[in-house]
């Protein structure tokens, strides 16, 4: 996020209020994930989600954005 200069709120935003661009499916990692896109502060921003069980079988959310 500090790389492309993208804030929390605007990833928040994007997972509160955005577009399904790629639907959820299996990752090679085999979990969950889907990308979401919305134009957000003049910049359009997609956020891939994808969920997974960390060591202890606690559910977790990993998050990768791209502008």
């Amino acid at each position: 996020m500090l790389k492309r200069k993208i804030s929390r709120t605007q990833v928040l935003e994007v997972l509160r209020k955005g577009y399904i661009v790629e639907h959820a499916h299996l990752n090679i990692k085999g979990n969950w994930q889907c990308t979401l896109e919305k134009l957000v502060a003049g910049d359009l921003i997609k956020v891939a989600a994808a969920l997974m069980t960390d060591s202890s079988g606690e559910w977790v959310v990993v998050i990768t954005v791209m502008n």
